[in-house]
């Protein structure tokens, strides 16, 4: 079937529809129940996932259950916290993610809806999981993303030796299986974690899928994708990982210790990266601006208010300072970027809806627009700056750089900051009665 790849990497985080009734309790988190009823259902999920790999492995019933309450646990933890900082995900961002699900796997608009349907997935309950797979998503940027700062001279360092050096580099795909350490492991912690990991690198090298013990064992993220991490570079990894860049294809890594725990890596496949020089130069605005959401199902008087706030803190701003708008930014914007002051970055011109480009566009540096309507609402927009950029040059690449250079930072501390979330919570553990037997005879009917 066209969709099967797809459907496969969404049934550990979606359920199958069905009536759940009133069920015993697998775990309290923070005075959250997490149902076993729930984890019966991620452990099909799982199942239906894993099957979908081909492996003739042996599963264990008590590695399952085990597998996928702790998966639960974090994903309530992180849920929680998101909600202690009453981040929220709007309908919009909703439908730009599902959008961009249907991008990627090649899908026109609402075949994803029919590819669910037919593996008999209820549709709204998917928009659900996705909300909160969204929301995790801002947490992580906020909690762990934002907090780290990536310096001027590492960043020309890296232009320097990788994007304006004339010579190829290799790339690597990498997956990888990760177990965490708790934030301040003792002895016994640390001795049980490694002898795990040193047996699962033990079955790797005796030919056990790596696929499937990703799937079952790894804490990292895309674990549910079989530990895949995507495409790495010299400078892109961390220091303690760039072993993994000398591995031959389908190598498999040494245990590598980080301070979050413990990783095993493969290298899925290779590519060479031949430097090119980029097209034409280009100009760059940056921008800020203030969103007012119009609810779809507004009447007339409603929109009419909106319309009119907008106006009057359009009126407000002409001539604010870009200190000014920040505040009314954080203060009254209802984007995703409210928190940051509205801020854009720096864009060129076809990365921004029509309206709301053709506006920023003819705005010079300080200035502030009236009403710009566009299809997520009402946007007041500020200029903060304009440039001409030679695409070659490090101006050019600062942002992708920044951001390479983030996610290396990003491969250590996600890991650390989710062992500080654990740490700090109350989880109380519970067994499901009869849950082991149920998974067996759910892996015998599934044929693994």
């Amino acid at each position: 079937m066209r969709f099967a790849a797809m459907i496969a990497s969404l049934l550990f985080t979606i359920p199958m529809a069905h009536g759940e009734a009133f069920d015993s309790i697998a775990s309290v988190i923070n005075h959250e129940a997490v149902t076993c009823f729930e984890i019966r259902q991620d452990a099909r999920s799982l199942l239906l996932q894993l099957n979908q790999t081909g492996s003739s492995q042996s599963l264990s019933a008590a590695e399952l259950n085990k597998r996928v309450l702790d998966g639960h646990i974090t994903k309530v933890l992180q849920l929680q916290e998101a909600h202690k900082l009453e981040l929220k995900v709007s309908d919009e961002e909703l439908a730009k993610a599902i959008n961009d699900i249907e991008t990627k796997n090649k899908l026109l608009p609402g075949q994803l809806q029919e590819a669910l349907q037919q593996q008999g997935m209820d549709f709204d309950e998917y928009k659900i999981k996705m909300r909160e797979q969204v929301l995790i998503g801002k947490l992580v940027n906020i909690a762990v993303r934002s907090k780290l700062k990536v310096s001027e001279e590492s960043m020309r360092e890296f232009y320097r030796k990788f994007i304006a050096s004339s010579e190829k580099r290799r790339e690597v795909k990498l997956a990888q299986i990760f177990m965490p350490l708790p934030s301040e492991p003792n002895p016994q912690q640390l001795k049980a974690v490694r002898n795990k990991i040193r047996a699962i690198h033990q079955q790797l090298l005796d030919g056990g899928d790596f696929t499937q013990l990703a799937m079952l064992h790894s804490n990292g993220p895309g674990s549910n994708q079989g530990g895949e991490m995507g495409w790495f570079m010299p400078g892109g990894i961390s220091q303690r990982f760039v072993s993994t860049l000398e591995l031959p294809a389908q190598g498999i890594s040494e245990l590598i210790r980080s301070p979050g725990g413990f990783h095993i890596f493969k290298v899925l496949d290779e590519r060479w990266h031949e430097p090119q020089l980029q097209g034409e130069s280009y100009d760059e605005t940056h921008a800020r601006h203030i969103l007012l959401q119009i609810p779809s199902a507004a009447d007339d008087a409603t929109r009419a208010k909106i319309h009119h706030r907008a106006e009057t803190i359009a009126a407000e701003l002409q001539g604010a300072s870009e200190e000014e708008f920040v505040t009314r930014a954080k203060e009254i914007s209802q984007g995703p970027s409210a928190s940051n002051g509205g801020d854009l970055g720096w864009f060129k011109k076809g990365m921004m809806v029509p309206a709301f480009e053709k506006a920023a566009l003819e705005l010079q540096a300080g200035q502030t627009s009236g009403i710009v309507e566009s299809s997520f609402g009402l946007h007041i927009i500020y200029v903060v700056g304009k440039r001409h950029i030679d695409p070659n040059s490090f101006e050019a690449h600062r942002e992708q750089i920044q951001q390479v250079l983030t996610n290396v930072e990003m491969q250590e501390q996600q890991p650390r900051w989710l062992s500080s979330l654990k740490a700090k919570a109350n989880i109380e553990k519970r067994i499901c009665p009869g849950i082991e037997a149920e998974i067996a005879s759910m892996v015998k009917e599934l044929g693994q």
